[in-house]
Protein backbone atom coordinates (compact mmCIF):
# COMPACT_ATOMS: atom_id res chain seq x y z
CA UNK A 1 0.00 0.00 0.00
CA UNK A 2 1.19 3.78 -1.04
CA UNK A 3 1.69 6.24 2.08
CA UNK A 4 -1.06 8.00 -0.11
CA UNK A 5 -3.28 5.10 -0.01
CA UNK A 6 -2.13 4.50 4.04
CA UNK A 7 -3.08 8.48 4.61
CA UNK A 8 -6.29 8.21 2.59
CA UNK A 9 -7.28 5.56 4.92
CA UNK A 10 -6.31 6.76 7.91
CA UNK A 11 -8.21 9.34 7.39
CA UNK A 12 -10.85 7.17 6.15
CA UNK A 13 -11.08 5.42 9.99
CA UNK A 14 -10.90 9.14 11.59
CA UNK A 15 -13.78 10.23 10.06
CA UNK A 16 -15.80 6.87 10.97
CA UNK A 17 -15.05 7.38 14.74
CA UNK A 18 -16.28 11.22 14.60
CA UNK A 19 -19.16 9.51 13.01
CA UNK A 20 -20.49 8.54 16.41
CA UNK A 21 -19.09 11.43 18.32
CA UNK A 22 -21.90 13.55 17.83
CA UNK A 23 -24.67 11.09 19.54
CA UNK A 24 -21.98 10.36 22.42
CA UNK A 25 -21.73 13.80 23.02
CA UNK A 26 -25.32 14.10 23.21
CA UNK A 27 -25.73 11.61 25.36
CA UNK A 28 -23.09 12.62 27.58
CA UNK A 29 -23.87 16.64 28.00
CA UNK A 30 -27.58 15.20 29.54
CA UNK A 31 -25.65 13.86 32.79
CA UNK A 32 -22.63 16.10 32.70
CA UNK A 33 -21.63 19.82 32.20
CA UNK A 34 -19.69 20.20 28.90
CA UNK A 35 -16.94 21.97 30.50
CA UNK A 36 -16.79 17.84 32.52
CA UNK A 37 -17.42 16.66 29.70
CA UNK A 38 -14.41 18.31 27.55
CA UNK A 39 -12.20 17.69 30.31
CA UNK A 40 -12.52 14.13 30.89
CA UNK A 41 -12.22 13.05 27.15
CA UNK A 42 -9.16 14.76 26.23
CA UNK A 43 -7.51 13.36 29.30
CA UNK A 44 -8.44 10.02 28.57
CA UNK A 45 -7.21 10.83 25.21
CA UNK A 46 -4.16 12.15 26.23
CA UNK A 47 -3.38 9.56 29.00
CA UNK A 48 -3.74 7.13 25.63
CA UNK A 49 -1.65 8.90 23.20
CA UNK A 50 1.09 9.52 25.46
CA UNK A 51 1.19 5.57 26.73
CA UNK A 52 1.36 4.63 22.85
CA UNK A 53 4.31 7.01 22.52
CA UNK A 54 5.70 5.61 25.53
CA UNK A 55 5.91 1.99 24.75
CA UNK A 56 7.15 3.19 21.05
CA UNK A 57 9.68 5.66 22.15
CA UNK A 58 8.87 7.61 20.68
CA UNK A 59 8.47 10.81 23.29
CA UNK A 60 10.62 13.48 23.41
CA UNK A 61 10.28 17.44 23.64
CA UNK A 62 9.81 19.66 21.03
CA UNK A 63 11.72 23.00 20.61
CA UNK A 64 10.31 26.15 22.49
CA UNK A 65 8.97 27.16 18.97
CA UNK A 66 7.40 24.16 17.77
CA UNK A 67 5.82 23.81 21.01
CA UNK A 68 4.18 27.27 21.24
CA UNK A 69 2.70 26.18 17.65
CA UNK A 70 0.70 23.15 18.66
CA UNK A 71 -0.02 24.84 21.77
CA UNK A 72 -2.03 27.39 19.51
CA UNK A 73 -3.06 24.21 17.54
CA UNK A 74 -4.35 22.14 21.04
CA UNK A 75 -6.97 25.62 21.80
CA UNK A 76 -7.82 26.09 18.72
CA UNK A 77 -8.66 22.39 17.21
CA UNK A 78 -9.43 20.38 20.58
CA UNK A 79 -10.44 22.63 23.50
CA UNK A 80 -12.23 25.77 21.72
CA UNK A 81 -13.42 23.37 19.09
CA UNK A 82 -14.64 20.54 21.02
CA UNK A 83 -16.15 23.06 23.73
CA UNK A 84 -18.52 25.06 20.97
CA UNK A 85 -20.32 22.05 19.86
CA UNK A 86 -20.39 20.42 22.92
CA UNK A 87 -22.21 23.74 24.49
CA UNK A 88 -24.08 23.79 21.20
CA UNK A 89 -25.44 20.12 21.15
CA UNK A 90 -27.30 21.29 24.35
CA UNK A 91 -30.14 22.65 22.93
CA UNK A 92 -29.26 21.73 18.71
CA UNK A 93 -30.68 18.51 17.18
CA UNK A 94 -28.23 15.75 16.26
CA UNK A 95 -30.07 16.24 12.52
CA UNK A 96 -28.99 19.81 12.08
CA UNK A 97 -25.85 19.49 13.91
CA UNK A 98 -25.05 16.92 11.20
CA UNK A 99 -26.33 19.29 7.96
CA UNK A 100 -23.55 21.89 9.82
CA UNK A 101 -20.74 20.21 10.28
CA UNK A 102 -21.28 18.61 6.77
CA UNK A 103 -19.65 21.99 5.64
CA UNK A 104 -16.23 21.26 7.22
CA UNK A 105 -14.86 20.07 3.74
CA UNK A 106 -15.74 23.33 1.95
CA UNK A 107 -14.43 25.44 4.77
CA UNK A 108 -11.38 23.21 4.39
CA UNK A 109 -10.56 23.19 0.46
CA UNK A 110 -11.65 27.06 0.84
CA UNK A 111 -9.11 27.86 3.60
CA UNK A 112 -6.25 25.56 2.40
CA UNK A 113 -6.55 27.71 -1.16
CA UNK A 114 -6.02 30.84 0.61
CA UNK A 115 -3.52 30.31 3.17
CA UNK A 116 -2.18 26.76 1.71
CA UNK A 117 -2.39 28.10 -2.21
CA UNK A 118 -3.28 24.27 -2.47
CA UNK A 119 -4.88 24.45 -6.08
CA UNK A 120 -8.70 23.07 -6.96
CA UNK A 121 -8.97 21.76 -10.53
CA UNK A 122 -12.61 20.85 -11.51
CA UNK A 123 -12.27 17.33 -10.63
CA UNK A 124 -11.75 18.50 -7.12
CA UNK A 125 -14.42 21.15 -7.22
CA UNK A 126 -17.05 19.07 -8.29
CA UNK A 127 -16.47 16.50 -5.99
CA UNK A 128 -16.53 18.22 -3.17
CA UNK A 129 -20.37 19.68 -4.27
CA UNK A 130 -21.08 16.47 -5.33
CA UNK A 131 -20.67 15.53 -1.94
CA UNK A 132 -22.01 18.15 -0.84
CA UNK A 133 -25.42 17.40 -2.29
CA UNK A 134 -25.43 13.92 -0.56
CA UNK A 135 -25.37 14.87 2.47
CA UNK A 136 -28.11 17.32 2.08
CA UNK A 137 -29.92 14.47 -0.11
CA UNK A 138 -29.86 12.22 2.91
CA UNK A 139 -30.28 15.52 5.97
CA UNK A 140 -33.27 16.45 4.08
CA UNK A 141 -34.88 12.60 3.34
CA UNK A 142 -35.23 14.07 -0.05
CA UNK A 143 -37.44 17.33 0.78
CA UNK A 144 -35.08 20.07 0.40
CA UNK A 145 -37.88 22.54 1.42
CA UNK A 146 -37.05 21.32 5.25
CA UNK A 147 -34.35 23.89 5.44
CA UNK A 148 -36.47 26.58 4.53
CA UNK A 149 -39.43 26.16 6.78
CA UNK A 150 -37.08 27.41 10.06
CA UNK A 151 -34.96 29.67 11.66
CA UNK A 152 -31.66 29.00 13.52
CA UNK A 153 -30.82 29.52 16.96
CA UNK A 154 -27.39 30.62 18.55
CA UNK A 155 -26.24 27.02 19.38
CA UNK A 156 -26.90 26.27 15.42
CA UNK A 157 -24.80 29.68 14.89
CA UNK A 158 -22.12 28.07 17.13
CA UNK A 159 -21.70 25.21 15.35
CA UNK A 160 -21.06 27.05 12.06
CA UNK A 161 -18.39 28.74 14.09
CA UNK A 162 -17.16 25.28 14.94
CA UNK A 163 -16.84 24.30 11.25
CA UNK A 164 -14.29 27.49 10.43
CA UNK A 165 -12.46 26.52 13.74
CA UNK A 166 -12.18 22.88 12.63
CA UNK A 167 -11.26 24.55 8.78
CA UNK A 168 -8.01 26.41 10.38
CA UNK A 169 -6.92 23.71 12.63
CA UNK A 170 -6.75 21.24 9.96
CA UNK A 171 -4.81 24.15 7.47
CA UNK A 172 -2.87 25.21 10.12
CA UNK A 173 -1.58 21.68 11.09
CA UNK A 174 -0.61 20.67 7.41
CA UNK A 175 1.81 23.51 8.03
CA UNK A 176 2.97 22.47 11.11
CA UNK A 177 3.17 18.76 10.51
CA UNK A 178 6.01 19.06 7.61
CA UNK A 179 8.66 19.57 10.08
CA UNK A 180 7.32 17.40 13.55
CA UNK A 181 6.11 13.95 13.19
CA UNK A 182 2.30 13.44 13.51
CA UNK A 183 2.27 11.37 16.31
CA UNK A 184 4.34 14.03 18.62
CA UNK A 185 2.05 17.03 17.09
CA UNK A 186 -0.90 15.72 18.14
CA UNK A 187 0.33 14.40 21.42
CA UNK A 188 1.45 18.31 22.28
CA UNK A 189 -1.74 19.38 20.63
CA UNK A 190 -3.81 17.34 22.56
CA UNK A 191 -2.18 17.57 26.07
CA UNK A 192 -2.11 21.39 25.19
CA UNK A 193 -6.74 21.63 25.08
CA UNK A 194 -6.39 19.49 27.96
CA UNK A 195 -4.70 21.83 29.68
CA UNK A 196 -6.89 24.80 28.15
CA UNK A 197 -9.98 22.84 29.41
CA UNK A 198 -8.60 22.24 32.94
CA UNK A 199 -9.51 25.73 34.20
CA UNK A 200 -13.14 26.08 33.15
CA UNK A 201 -13.88 22.14 34.71
CA UNK A 202 -11.91 23.61 38.18
CA UNK A 203 -14.15 26.96 38.04
CA UNK A 204 -17.50 25.19 37.03
CA UNK A 205 -17.08 22.89 39.85
CA UNK A 206 -16.97 19.95 37.76
CA UNK A 207 -14.66 18.02 40.21
CA UNK A 208 -17.91 17.67 42.14
CA UNK A 209 -19.80 15.90 38.75
CA UNK A 210 -17.23 12.86 38.49
CA UNK A 211 -18.14 10.86 41.64
CA UNK A 212 -21.45 10.83 40.61
CA UNK A 213 -21.29 9.88 36.52
CA UNK A 214 -22.82 6.59 35.69
CA UNK A 215 -21.19 3.97 33.68
CA UNK A 216 -22.95 4.43 30.14
CA UNK A 217 -21.71 8.37 30.40
CA UNK A 218 -18.49 6.36 31.39
CA UNK A 219 -18.54 4.10 28.67
CA UNK A 220 -19.32 7.78 25.87
CA UNK A 221 -16.34 9.16 27.38
CA UNK A 222 -14.04 7.10 26.83
CA UNK A 223 -15.41 6.43 23.45
CA UNK A 224 -14.80 10.41 22.76
CA UNK A 225 -11.70 10.50 24.90
CA UNK A 226 -9.29 7.22 23.25
CA UNK A 227 -11.37 6.13 19.57
CA UNK A 228 -12.63 9.83 18.77
CA UNK A 229 -9.81 11.53 20.57
CA UNK A 230 -6.32 9.86 20.68
CA UNK A 231 -6.67 7.31 17.77
CA UNK A 232 -9.18 9.87 15.32
CA UNK A 233 -6.21 12.89 16.01
CA UNK A 234 -4.06 11.16 15.40
CA UNK A 235 -4.96 9.37 12.37
CA UNK A 236 -6.05 12.53 10.80
CA UNK A 237 -2.80 14.22 11.63
CA UNK A 238 -0.91 11.16 9.91
CA UNK A 239 -3.42 11.98 7.05
CA UNK A 240 -2.75 15.58 6.93
CA UNK A 241 1.16 15.08 6.37
CA UNK A 242 0.75 13.00 2.98
CA UNK A 243 -2.33 14.55 1.56
CA UNK A 244 -3.56 18.41 0.82
CA UNK A 245 -5.90 19.64 3.04
CA UNK A 246 -8.70 19.74 0.30
CA UNK A 247 -8.57 15.76 -0.22
CA UNK A 248 -8.40 15.43 3.23
CA UNK A 249 -11.05 17.41 4.36
CA UNK A 250 -13.59 15.93 1.86
CA UNK A 251 -13.44 12.36 4.22
CA UNK A 252 -16.10 14.16 6.93
CA UNK A 253 -18.51 14.35 4.16
CA UNK A 254 -18.62 10.74 5.27
CA UNK A 255 -19.65 11.53 8.85
CA UNK A 256 -23.43 12.10 8.09
CA UNK A 257 -23.54 8.42 6.63
CA UNK A 258 -21.61 6.88 8.91
CA UNK A 259 -24.54 8.32 11.78
CA UNK A 260 -27.71 7.21 9.24
CA UNK A 261 -25.57 3.75 9.36
CA UNK A 262 -25.25 3.58 13.19
CA UNK A 263 -28.71 4.67 13.70
CA UNK A 264 -29.84 2.23 11.67
CA UNK A 265 -28.02 -0.38 13.52
CA UNK A 266 -28.23 0.89 17.34
CA UNK A 267 -31.19 2.53 17.13
CA UNK A 268 -33.42 0.27 14.99
CA UNK A 269 -34.15 3.51 12.75
CA UNK A 270 -35.37 3.13 9.01
CA UNK A 271 -32.79 3.30 6.38
CA UNK A 272 -34.83 5.09 2.91
CA UNK A 273 -34.29 4.92 -0.59
CA UNK A 274 -32.86 8.86 -0.13
CA UNK A 275 -30.33 8.01 2.38
CA UNK A 276 -29.38 5.23 -0.12
CA UNK A 277 -28.63 7.87 -2.86
CA UNK A 278 -27.29 10.42 -0.78
CA UNK A 279 -24.73 7.79 0.95
CA UNK A 280 -23.85 7.11 -2.95
CA UNK A 281 -23.27 10.18 -4.25
CA UNK A 282 -21.05 11.12 -0.74
CA UNK A 283 -18.54 8.12 -1.42
CA UNK A 284 -19.16 9.04 -5.28
CA UNK A 285 -17.49 12.47 -4.84
CA UNK A 286 -14.91 11.65 -2.17
CA UNK A 287 -13.98 9.03 -4.66
CA UNK A 288 -13.45 11.90 -7.31
CA UNK A 289 -11.19 14.28 -5.03
CA UNK A 290 -9.02 11.63 -4.26
CA UNK A 291 -8.62 9.98 -7.43
CA UNK A 292 -6.22 11.84 -10.07
CA UNK A 293 -7.38 11.92 -14.09
CA UNK A 294 -5.50 9.52 -16.21
CA UNK A 295 -3.59 11.38 -18.65
CA UNK A 296 -4.34 11.29 -22.52
CA UNK A 297 -1.80 8.92 -24.65
CA UNK A 298 0.47 11.02 -26.53
CA UNK A 299 -1.24 12.64 -29.67
CA UNK A 300 -4.56 12.25 -28.16
CA UNK A 301 -6.68 15.73 -28.26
Amino acid sequence: MTPTAKARLKAFIAVVAWGGSLPSIKAAVAEVSFTTLIWLRFGTGVAALLLFLLLRGRMRLLPLREAAVFAGLGFLGVFFHNALQAYALRTVSAGMSGLIVAANPIAIALLGALILGERLDGRKKGGILLAAFGVLVILSKGDPGVFLRRGYSPGELLMVVSVFSWGLFSVFSRKALRKTSPELGMAYALSFGWLFATLPFLFSGGASEVPSISAGAWANILFLGVCCSALAYLFWYDALRELPASEAGVFLYINPVVAVLLSAAFLGETVTLSMIAGGVLVFTGVWFVNTKKRPSPAGEK
